[in-house]
């Protein structure tokens, strides 16, 4: 297979761009959380938690799909 043919299974730029703002929105809470500005942190800063954010959100995804992908089968960790 070419790189372009498995670019079709990659998520969507919908998909991509719902998970960057759920990375935004938890860095802004954390923001706030800390009683800091978007002023008060760097951009690089600022890039650093956004990324972290994001890793975070795609983890609890592939999480939640696995989670469920062994319910289906009638499996649990527990």
């Amino acid at each position: 297979m070419e790189l372009e043919d498995l670019k079709k299974y990659l998520p969507s730029p919908f998909i991509k761009q719902k998970v960057r703002e759920q990375a935004v929105k938890r860095v802004r809470k954390d923001m706030i959380l800390n009683g800091k500005t978007e002023d008060d942190i760097s951009e690089e800063d600022l890039e650093y938690l956004l990324a972290d954010a994001e890793s975070s959100v795609w983890n609890e995804i592939k999480q939640t799909s696995l989670m469920g992908v062994l319910a289906l089968f009638g499996l649990s960790f527990f």
